[in-house]
């Protein structure tokens, strides 16, 4: 079955994106203001770097891994996998 239909009208193309035009979407961006503004709170409040930090990179590692697997990036969950299990162990531990 082809779904050409002669005589019917050829949609006009796409037009190119303007040069220099960003792909963010209020999502994307709201992601990356808001890390640093939910750091800085934590830290006027008196929590440690340290756990600010940890803190922050487990919730950009959930997210990663959510992205990966609605993607189904299999390839990237495993190294995303392979990353963490690798940061979690001590030098010289194996």
């Amino acid at each position: 079955m082809s779904l050409y239909h002669p005589g019917a009208p050829v949609p006009p193309p796409e037009p190119p994106r303007a040069a220099g035009r960003s792909s963010f979407t209020p999502a994307q961006v709201a992601g990356v203001v808001a890390f640093p503004v939910l750091g800085t709170g934590l830290s006027l409040n008196g929590m440690p770097l340290g756990d600010i930090l940890t803190l922050l990179g487990g919730c950009g590692v959930i997210g990663a891994v959510t992205i990966a697997t609605a993607s189904g990036g299999r390839r990237l969950l495993a190294a995303l996998a392979a990353a963490v299990r690798a940061a979690g162990t001590e030098p010289g531990a194996r």
